[in-house]
């Protein structure tokens, strides 16, 4: 620097020497050798010669001398004085031509040990490295080395960039050399970087500066010069050259949009490759945002550079945006080019980290790319019509309308997002294949936007065409007469298909249009064959009416059509004939033939009468023949052109299906009541007339035979009044008369005969036969019995035997259709004929047979009866029973009148009795219902008592009108007298069961509600269904209470009745009461049974009691009915829970005293009334997973009981007696770390119950229950920390008081005493320190706690205790770890507990403010030219504990006010000679410690300038401290900062200051100022600056200022370094030079140390 150099003036020449010794010549020096170096070299004529003095001996001597010394001098001079200027002249002219020049962001390996920056560590957004290879020319001829002295400086537009390092020498020789070097790029100023940045990427080419020094060793000398070169390197030009060679959209983003990648060739034109990394561009198209892209590990090179751009296409909602998106999509699909631009977002080389420079360059890119198909997308792959309705028009026989609601085409998408298709619009052209390589298009179909639908991956699309017309080509139809043909004769038919579609889709991205999808492909359609693919089918033929030449018939006919398409014809006619005879013309109205079979109607004309096949087509139809027709087409089939030529040729072979139902459908005959006499028989015949036109029947003329034999005829003309049957119906002829055969054994004869066709059983009419005396063919002999009449009804035989009478016809019949006459002749076979009832006129009367003798051997017999809603005069029964023996016919037996019940010869009553059906050699069983009147209650009551308490009984039943139904006869007034004998109830003994029982509530009418459920056996075969029934208890002689039926009480006969009973247990007041009702619960409650009498009271029936029933029921008695226990020993007690406990480990830690004031027991009461419990007392032993663990024997307690069962006691200071240490610490740790334990709690308590029967001491009552306890669960995993209190320090550590707060979730109070945790900074890891507190209880809930900390106590980590202060005095926050250890407590069941525990914490610093003042001292040449000046720190101290500071490291930062840049004004680094203690909540003044000023130059000067003028007087603070805190003295290293800290300058000699900080931005100071190296000088400016005078005088009279030359060989130090005045002058142009020429000074003055120079 210029302070460090001075001048000296040597042999008459100026002289600069530096600190170093090292001599450099002045200009007037250089300027001198120069011009001798020149003469000595340069060329010049030879002097006129004047004489021969060369040979004069003297000349020789002399020259020879000479020559010798300018020789040596030469050399001399060139070596040591010349060889500077030479290198230097040789450096300028030299130059570089870089070839390549990678930058990178990973530090390469061969810069590990290389030292450039002051501090460990590159940050990316300052330093990144590069590679580079150059070759350098023009170099001179010499063989030389260079070393280069580092830093470099570049500049970019003469900003300065940043630095580089050479540490490699090179070598040049030959005039060129080579120069590869990876090197550190040091970016010194941020912006200029991003600036060029930007340029480099953008530009066609850019140009560097690079400055600096170097040594060139050539000849063995050593010459120091400067580097100030040029070079010019290619920018990449903004990517002109870049291609897609790639475009996928393989599918649907996660968050929405599509995943687009872009396989993108971008060609670099610039040698300087970037490790771009991760590199994010924005796409776009027509000035739509598309989406972001990006591409990973991207390292840029010259020339082509393969990227995958990877991104999402996002989703758009506004119409002209997604109107562009799909026209970019149409036009990729179409083959058209779309010119896109993508435009750079960021770059991070390390894939995570952006790069403020690069990313601010990287975002100027804008790439423009053209993105299309090579061809148009081959998207249509195939097509097919589906089902297609063609409608012909003979309007238009050229342009059918076409329908095809399912087209398919099959298409492929070469993306991958989902696609759904909603809409699609085609052009559409059709032609025929002219030959195996052209077509000739005939027809178009223009189709609109229609609704689709997709499936993207079966690759299909659907839409319909609807109405659309096959438009013809005009000057074409010939080929449109040929495609119609084809279709019509052809079973497949394929033509071509083409034209261009666009669709209407959902993307991820939204709703597009896309277009441009072109399509040319065959297609087939399944041709009409003529019809001729399968028969054509006439269904039906119905005759509509008649002319006087023609009957008028409708054809119903199925036609297949096996086409894949319909076609509508309008009408169609085609010739019917039959044996190559026309009958007639058929017409097809409006013909529409769809796919597949197709019923059609036609209408024909048909004259039967003109020829014989016409009447025999006729008769043969109507007797059911199918006869085979034909339909054939002529020239005038249809007037549609198109069709003719196609319908002209179709010729169908068809069958006529006969009538497939008789016309005569049956007939009826009537037995006359005097047919026996007349044998004229009535007979009406229904006719079923199949056509719609009605037929008329004026004769008729039949015979009627049955298996052969004549049953009768018919001869009847009804002229006057025809058989009128209309169209489509059936109807009954009027009466006719047939003459009738009733020979009695014709009659037998055809009744056996029907009944033998009929396949019935003739044994039983053969029987009967022989009983009448007839002998008829066929009959057998048979003998009546049993089995002969089984279900055997003679009438119904009869008539079910005429139900197969069928007769054969043959008629002749005149018919009249409309105005058509004609005779019709047939013969029908099978006709049915019906009868009714009136054919058993037919059948002889039998006598009655012997009914009266079956009646008297016939056995009644009851197996069950059933009393039910009994009164005092009557009840109902239910009878089931058997009547045996009924006889060997079914018969029916009816009791129209009640029979008579007896007993003991008393009457008891009568009872109705419904129809009984006896089957034969069976009889039969019923189940009856009926009503018993009582004939006297006295009698009833004493039958009862007997029914209930003996074991059987017998009744008598009689009566004298009984009435017998059999063989379809009945038999009346049959006399009957039976007994039967019955089962008695036997007094129920050992037939009642109490199954189950409960106590469920105190009874309203005192003492306790029983309820009972009950089997109760009845071994009687009468049953009772009463209302009610009620009973009366005892135990051992006392009366427990009454008990009685709820509801009904149903016994069913020789069966168990469940019966639910109630009752009440009523209150006891005698010591014998209670202790029999207390007898009872023990038993209970043991399980054990107790055994009851039971006593019946009475029995109700629907209307109240029943005297007679209750009399019976009060003489019973039933001994020994069991009151059952359980089946296992009830559990009284369900649960315990402690709902607080407190235990105390202080006192005894294996016994330590346990309280609760509120034990809760929860009573699970087999009963529901109220059980309460005034006291007891328990013992108790504590069980975990089976293992016992501790004891406690809880003393007589009071308690009480509220309303749900739940008892409520205490208990204190009992102690919880451990039995298993190591189970008991085990449960311990667990109850600390958890959120709960469960456990057993097992033992017996003794209680006193109140009830509402009496008192009751239930003693034993054990119980084993599950219970938990709230876990203190590690206190929420957090404590918090409340307050911290430095107080002082030890040589180990500083003791730290403090006070924190810990939630205990559970309802335990512990006391553990005294405890300790180990504190864990989370940041490090490690420990820093160990919290103690003393006597420590801790209760349920919040609470505080104080403590100490010995901060530093087993740490080892001396940065995470500097950090750890460093944050507290800095308001930061920092989370900590409270863990327990083995330590932690010496209650032994206690250690693993809390060796357990972690809690996590949060220390809050706070704003210590330690710094309250800096004082800096300085001069004005010791601020600016020094760059030293001197500071005392004002420190005050927070701590209730003093500290001292051993050493500080600082740098210090000023922001001015007015917004200008921030920059470091000084820094620290200073080891204190005696440590600066600072008293407890006091403040101390230091020495004044050295501060080195960082900066120079003019913008270092003006930066200074302003701060001393800025009225804001802070300091940003960041320092190193090693302090000592406490007395005793904890030593420790910090890291501190504080900002806004006031400060105060004070400048020896500084005079009144008379400028502001604007006034001074508004002022012109020379750039040449910091140049001065007089120190006075300098000074006197820098006064007067600060006072506010003007600089002309300073400039005008100041020392020496040297006009610089430019020259080529000048070098920057000498420029600074001469001083001498040449040139003085006070004009303003002399001023402007000289501040132009000492540019150059000012800039080599600020900064020799850091410049560098390469030999380009």
């Amino acid at each position: 620097m210029s302070g460090h150099v001075h001048q000296q003036t040597i042999n008459g020449c100026n002289t600069v020497i530096n600190q170093q010794d090292v001599e450099y010549y002045s200009n007037s020096a250089r300027n001198s050798i120069d011009n001798n170096m020149m003469e000595e070299y340069a060329e010049k004529p030879a002097a006129p010669v004047r004489r021969r003095f060369y040979k004069r001996k003297k000349y020789w001597i002399i020259c020879s001398i000479l020559t010798v010394i300018i020789i040596i001098v030469v050399v001399l001079l060139a070596l040591f004085v010349f060889f500077p200027m030479i290198a230097q002249s040789l450096m300028n002219q030299s130059k570089i031509e870089v070839t390549a020049a990678q930058i990178t962001f990973n530090k390469p390996d061969t810069l590990t040990n290389q030292a450039y920056r002051k501090r460990d560590g590159d940050n990316m957004n300052t330093t990144f490295y590069m590679n580079m290879e150059s070759n350098l020319g023009n170099t001179g001829p010499f063989s030389a080395n260079i070393k280069f002295h580092n830093p470099i400086d570049v500049l970019y537009k003469d900003q300065l960039l940043g630095n580089i390092y050479l540490f490699n020498d090179t070598h040049i020789s030959g005039g060129h050399g080579t120069l590869n070097a990876i090197t550190p790029f040091l970016i010194k100023d941020d912006t200029a970087f991003a600036s060029f940045a930007k340029d480099m990427l953008a530009v066609e080419e850019f140009r560097w500066t690079l400055r600096g020094r170097l040594d060139i060793t050539a000849l063995t000398r050593t010459a120091t010069v400067d580097l100030n070169k040029e070079i010019t390197l290619n920018g990449m030009n903004g990517f002109p050259d870049v291609k897609i060679n790639s475009f996928q959209l393989p599918g649907d983003a996660p968050n929405g949009g599509i995943l687009v990648e872009l396989g993108t060739i971008l060609n670099s034109p610039s040698p300087i490759g970037v490790q771009l990394g991760t590199i994010s561009l924005a796409i776009g198209y027509d000035g739509v945002k598309l989406g972001n892209v990006q591409a990973t590990g991207v390292n840029l090179q010259k020339g082509d550079n393969n990227i995958l751009l990877k991104g999402t296409l996002v989703p758009h909602n506004d119409t002209e945006s997604l109107d562009k998106v799909g026209t970019l999509f149409s036009n990729y699909v179409s083959g058209k080019v779309s010119n896109t631009t993508a435009t750079g977002i960021s770059a991070a080389p390390d894939g995570v980290n952006t790069i403020e420079w690069l990313s601010q360059g990287f975002q100027t890119v804008q790439l423009n790319v053209a993105l299309g198909a090579s061809e148009p997308l081959k998207i249509i792959k195939a097509v097919n019509m589906g089902y297609l309705d063609l409608k012909f028009d003979a309007a238009n026989p050229y342009s059918p309308i076409a329908i095809a609601p399912n087209v398919n085409a099959d298409f492929q998408i070469p993306f991958g997002f989902s696609l759904n298709i909603t809409e699609v619009t085609q052009n559409i052209s059709l032609a025929v294949n002219t030959s195996s390589t052209e077509s000739t298009e005939f027809a178009i179909i223009q189709v609109p936007y229609v609704p689709a639908l997709s499936d993207q991956q079966a690759g299909k699309l659907t839409f319909a065409i609807e109405n659309d017309a096959i438009t013809g080509i005009s000057g074409r139809e010939d080929f449109f007469n040929q495609y119609t043909y084809a279709l019509t004769a052809s079973d497949n038919y394929t033509f071509m298909v083409s034209g261009n579609a666009s669709t209407k889709a959902q993307t991820p991205i939204g709703p597009i249009n896309l277009g441009g999808i072109t399509f040319f492909l065959p297609t087939s359609l399944r041709g009409l064959q003529f019809l001729n693919s399968t028969a054509t089918v006439i269904n039906s033929l119905d005759v509509m009416g008649g002319t006087t030449d023609n009957l008028l018939l409708s054809i119903n006919v199925t036609m297949v059509n096996p086409s894949d398409f319909g076609i509508s014809t309008g009408d169609v006619s085609f010739i019917m004939g039959a044996e190559s005879t026309n009958l007639g013309l058929v017409t097809l109205s409006n013909l529409s033939l769809d796919r597949g079979p197709n019923t059609v109607m036609a209408t024909a004309t048909f004259d039967p009468k003109s020829s014989e096949v016409g009447q025999n087509l006729l008769s043969s139809f109507v007797m059911g023949s199918d006869n085979a027709v034909t339909i054939s087409g002529h020239s005038n089939s249809t007037n549609i052109a198109s069709l003719s030529g196609p319908l002209s040729v179709v010729s169908l072979g068809s069958t006529l299906p006969g009538l497939k139902t008789a016309l005569i459908q049956g007939g009826v005959l009537t037995v006359l009541s005097d047919t026996i006499n007349t044998g004229i028989v009535g007979v009406r015949v229904s006719i079923a007339n199949p056509f719609s036109a009605g037929l008329s029947i004026s004769k008729v003329i039949a015979a009627a035979t049955f298996n052969g034999m004549p049953v009768g005829n018919i001869d009847q003309d009804m002229g006057n009044n025809p058989f009128i049957i209309p169209g489509k119906s059936t109807a009954e002829s009027q009466d006719l008369n047939m003459s009738m055969n009733i020979e009695p054994a014709s009659v037998a004869l055809l009744l056996r005969t029907l009944a033998v066709q009929a396949n019935m059983n003739t044994r039983a009419l053969d029987g009967l036969l022989n009983l009448g005396g007839f002998q008829i063919a066929g009959q057998e002999n048979i003998q009546a019995d049993s089995s002969l009449f089984l279900d055997f009804n003679i009438s119904s035989y009869v008539m079910n035997a005429m139900k197969a009478l069928k007769v054969d016809l043959s008629l002749s019949s005149g018919l009249n259709i409309g105005e058509y006459s004609n005779e019709l002749a047939f013969s029908q076979s099978g006709v049915a004929i019906s009868t009714d009832d009136s054919v058993t006129q037919l059948i002889p009367i039998v006598g009655q047979p012997i009914v009266q003798q079956i009646v008297d051997g016939a056995i009644l017999a009851f197996e069950t009866i059933i009393l039910s809603a009994p009164t005092n005069t009557d009840f109902t029964l239910q009878m089931k029973g058997s009547i045996t023996k009924s006889g060997p016919m079914n018969a029916v037996i009816s009791f129209p009148t009640p029979l008579i019940v007896s007993w003991q010869g008393n009457t008891l009553g009568t009872v109705s009795m419904p129809d009984i059906h006896a089957e034969a050699d069976v009889g039969a069983s019923f189940d009856v219902k009926s009503t018993f009147s009582i004939a006297n209650t006295d009698s009833m009551a004493t039958f009862a008592a007997y029914l209930i308490n003996s074991n059987d009984f017998v009744w008598d039943i009689t009566t004298g009108d009984v009435s017998v139904t059999a063989l379809g006869l009945t038999f009346t007034k049959i006399t009957m007298e039976k007994s039967v004998a019955l089962a008695g109830a036997n007094g129920f003994k050992d037939a009642v069961t109490i199954s189950t029982f409960d106590l469920p509530s105190n009874d309203p009418n005192g003492g306790i509600t029983l309820l009972a459920e009950t089997s109760i056996k009845n071994p009687s075969q009468i049953g009772f269904n009463l209302a009610g029934v009620s009973f009366e208890t005892f135990y051992k002689g006392t009366v427990l209470g009454p008990l009685a039926a709820k509801g009904a009480a149903v016994f069913p006969p020789q069966d168990t009745a469940i019966i639910s009973m109630k009752g009440r247990l009523i209150p006891q007041t005698s010591s014998d009461g209670i202790a029999a009702i207390t007898e009872v619960f023990e038993n209970y409650l043991n399980a054990n049974d107790s055994s009851l009498d039971v006593k019946g009271v009475s029995g109700s029936g629907p209307n109240g009691e029943v005297n007679w029933l209750s009399k019976a029921f009060q003489t019973l008695t039933i001994e020994n009915v069991v009151l059952p226990g359980p089946k296992t020993k009830p559990e009284l007690i369900s649960a315990i829970t402690l709902k607080d406990m407190s235990l105390d480990f202080t006192k005894n830690q294996w016994e330590p005293p346990t309280s609760s004031n509120n034990v809760q027991a929860q009573l699970k009461s087999p009963f529901g009334f109220p059980l309460g419990v005034s006291e007891l007392n328990m013992d108790v032993i504590a069980n975990y997973h089976g293992v016992e663990v501790a004891s406690l024997e809880v003393p007589t307690e009071e308690s009480s009981t509220s309303s749900t069962g739940l008892v409520t006691t205490q208990f204190s200071h009992v102690p919880f007696k451990v039995i298993d240490k190591t189970v008991f610490t085990g449960f311990v740790q667990l109850l600390t770390t958890t959120e709960s334990v469960a456990f057993g709690l097992k033992g017996s308590s003794n209680a006193i119950a109140q009830t509402e029967i009496g008192a009751l001491n239930l003693k034993n009552i054990d119980f084993d229950v599950d219970t938990t306890l709230n876990g203190f669960n590690n206190f929420g995993g957090k404590a918090t920390i409340l307050s911290i209190d430095v107080v002082d320090g030890t040589p180990d550590y500083a003791l730290v008081d403090l006070s924190f707060s810990l939630n205990n979730p559970s309802n335990i109070t512990i006391v553990v005493g005294d405890i300790n945790f180990d504190v864990i900074m989370s940041e490090f890891n490690t420990v820093v320190g160990r919290v103690y507190i003393k006597d420590t209880i801790i209760p349920p809930g919040s609470k505080t706690f104080s403590g100490q900390m010995h901060l530093g106590e087993k740490s080892t980590n001396t940065k995470a205790i500097g950090q750890l202060f460093s944050n507290f005095l800095t308001s930061a926050k920092t989370p900590l770890s409270i863990v327990g250890t083995s330590d932690s407590t010496k209650i032994v069941p206690l250690q693993s507990a809390l060796s357990s525990i972690k809690l996590s914490t949060e220390m809050n610093g706070f704003a210590a403010n330690l710094i309250s003042q800096i004082a800096v001292k300085g001069s004005i040449i010791g601020l600016l030219i020094k760059n030293e000046a001197t500071s005392a720190i004002t420190l005050q101290n927070p701590l209730n504990t003093p500290f001292s500071i051993k050493s500080v490291q600082a740098s210090v930062v000023f922001h001015p006010s007015s917004g200008s840049s921030s920059f470091t004004v000084g820094t620290i680094d200073y080891d204190l000679s005696s440590p600066a203690t600072v008293p407890s909540k006091g403040s101390l003044t230091t020495d004044e410690w050295p501060v080195k000023i960082v900066g120079s130059g003019l913008e270092h000067l003006l930066q200074l300038l302003g701060m001393l003028l800025d009225p804001n007087k802070y300091f940003d603070v960041q320092q190193n401290v090693t302090v000592v805190v406490g007395n005793d003295g904890y030593e420790t290293k910090m890291f501190y900062y504080q900002n806004k800290v006031p400060f105060s300058i004070q400048i020896d000699n500084l005079p009144p200051i008379g400028i502001t900080a604007s006034s001074l931005s508004k002022m012109s100071i020379p750039s040449n100022i910091t140049s001065i190296t007089d120190a006075s000088t300098l000074e006197s400016m820098i006064k007067n600056i600060l006072s506010g005078k003007s600089l002309e005088s300073n400039l005008a009279s100041s020392s020496t200022i040297t006009e610089t030359s430019t020259s080529s060989t000048t070098t920057a130090e000498q420029t600074i370094d001469t001083i001498t005045t040449t040139r003085t002058s006070t004009t303003t142009d002399t001023q402007n030079e000289i501040i132009t020429t000492t540019t150059i000074k000012a800039e080599s003055t600020v900064k020799p140390s850091v410049r560098f120079t390469l030999p380009f």
